[in-house]
C-alpha cells in the first residue's frame, strides 16, 4: 500500500513541474524522503475495517484523468482558480469526473465499490443514469492484451450506490467514473488481508496524458456508461492516459482555457470545439480559435495538437466552421508548424444515421465511430513525435 502514496506523490511532483514552479526542487525531494518514511503508516491509518473488509478512500487509490491538485474538490477536472473569464458552464461542470479512472491491481478475491454523486440529478432525458452518474469496471485480459468490460455500477439514489464483484486476485482493474456528474465520496472495499498497488508503466510507453478539450460529445454525451465515451475508448485502445476537458455547451475556446490546458504536461492535445462555436460568425470563431492555439503552442511547443472538425456522426459534409479549421491548419503548416494533425468531420461519420440519440449526441455506436477517427488522429500525432525524437 505504500506504493500508492508514493505513486500519487510522484504524479503530484510532476504536476508541480508542469505548473513551472521551478525553485522548489529541494522541497520536493525533502517531502519525497519523508513520504518514503511515513507512507506505510499513513495508508494504514487511511484504511478502515468493517463488515469483514478493508475500506480504502478513493483519494488513496491510483487515479488518472485528474490533472490538477489545486482544486476546490478532490475530483474536480479544473483548478479552483478558474475565473469569470471562462463561461459559467465550465465553472460548473469542472466538478464532473468525465475521463477520470482508477487503475490498480489487487490480490483481493472480492471488490466492493461505493460512491456518492456530486449532484442529485442522476440522469437526463436523453442519457441514462448509468452514463451520467454510474461507474463501470474493466479487467485486463492478459491473453489478448486488452481491457475487457466486466460490469456497470447502477445508481438510483442521490444518497449513493454500490457495486460488488467477485475478482480474480492479481487481475488489473480499471474503474471509469461518471461522465456528467461528479463524486463526493468514493470507497473501495477489499479483503482484510489484501492490498492494492499501482499498475506498471504502459506497454505503449506513453505516460503523459492525451488531453481532450471540447463539447458535450467530448464529455461523453450520450454514452450509456462511462467506458463507452469515445475519449475513454481511445485511452484503452491506444493504451494511453487521457484527460477529458469536454464541457457540455461550453467548449468555446476562451484564452484562459488555453492556459489551463498548457498547465498539463501532455503527450498530445485534441481540440474539438466546433459544435459549441458553430453559431459564431467566421471572424468571431477565428478570433477565439487562432489566439487559443497559438498560445497553447507557445506554452507547449513540442506537444502535438489535433485540430478536429465538428464531431458529427450524423452527416458527413463540412460546414463553414469546419472549412475555417482546415484553412487555419493549412496556414499554420505553411508557417512551419509541425506536430499538427487535422481531423476532418467526414472521417467521423458512422455511415448509417444510427450513431446518435437525437441527431447530434452520440450513442454507443456513434462513440465507437468517433473513437476510431480520433484514435487514428491521436496515433498519427504520437507516432510523429516518436519519429522526431
Amino acid at each position: 500500500m505504500a506504493g500508492i502514496l508514493i505513486s500519487r506523490f510522484l504524479s503530484r511532483a510532476g504536476r508541480v513541474e508542469t505548473c513551472r514552479i521551478s525553485k522548489c526542487s529541494t522541497w520536493i525531494y525533502s517531502v519525497f524522503y519523508y513520504a518514503l518514511l511515513f507512507a506505510a503508516a499513513f495508508v494504514a491509518e487511511g484504511a478502515t475495517i468493517s463488515d469483514g473488509m478493508k475500506w480504502i478512500d478513493g483519494r488513496e487509490l491510483p487515479i488518472e484523468g485528474r490533472a490538477f491538485d489545486n482544486t476546490e474538490h478532490y475530483y474536480d477536472r479544473l483548478p479552483s482558480n478558474v475565473t469569470a473569464n471562462v463561461n459559467s458552464g465550465v465553472r460548473t461542470m469542472k466538478h464532473h469526473t468525465s475521463g477520470m479512472q482508477f487503475r490498480f491491481s489487487t490480490d483481493s478475491a472480492k471488490l466492493v465499490f461505493k460512491w456518492v454523486p456530486y449532484n442529485a440529478r442522476l440522469s437526463m432525458d436523453h442519457m441514462p443514469a448509468t452514463g451520467v452518474s454510474g461507474i463501470d469496471v474493466y479487467r485486463f485480459d492478459a491473453a489478448n492484451g486488452r481491457w475487457r468490460y466486466v460490469k456497470t455500477g447502477r445508481i438510483t439514489s442521490a444518497a449513493g450506490a454500490s457495486l460488488s464483484l467477485d475478482w480474480t486476485p492479481g487481475t488489473p482493474c480499471l474503474v471509469n467514473l461518471p461522465l456528467y456528474n461528479g463524486i463526493r465520496e468514493f470507497t473501495l472495499g477489499i479483503g482484510q488481508e489484501a492490498s492494492v498497488s499501482p499498475l506498471p508503466p504502459r506497454a505503449s510507453g506513453i505516460e503523459k496524458p492525451v488531453v481532450f478539450y471540447g463539447t458535450s460529445i467530448t464529455q461523453g454525451g450520450c454514452a450509456s456508461r462511462p467506458g463507452m465515451s469515445f475519449v475513454n475508448i481511445v485511452g484503452r485502445e491506444l493504451d494511453v492516459p487521457v484527460v477529458n476537458l469536454g464541457f457540455s455547451g461550453s467548449g468555446v475556446m476562451e484564452l484562459e482555457m488555453s492556459e489551463h490546458l498548457a498547465a498539463i504536461d501532455a503527450s498530445c492535445y485534441v481540440l474539438d470545439c466546433v459544435w459549441n462555436m458553430r453559431n459564431m460568425t467566421t471572424s468571431a470563431f477565428l478570433n477565439r480559435y487562432e489566439p487559443f492555439i497559438r498560445n497553447l503552442r507557445a506554452k507547449r511547443p513540442d506537444v502535438p495538437i489535433v485540430m478536429a472538425g465538428m464531431s458529427d456522426v450524423y452527416c458527413g459534409g463540412p460546414n463553414d466552421k469546419d472549412e475555417s479549421v482546415r484553412a487555419l491548419y493549412e496556414r499554420l503548416v505553411a508557417e512551419g508548424w509541425t506536430n499538427l494533425v487535422h481531423l476532418p468531420k467526414d472521417g467521423m461519420y458512422s455511415g448509417d444515421f444510427e450513431g446518435t440519440v437525437d441527431g447530434v449526441h452520440a450513442n454507443n455506436w456513434g462513440m465507437i465511430s468517433l473513437a476510431t477517427a480520433y484514435g487514428k488522429a491521436v496515433k498519427t500525432a504520437l507516432d510523429a513525435t516518436r519519429a522526431a525524437n
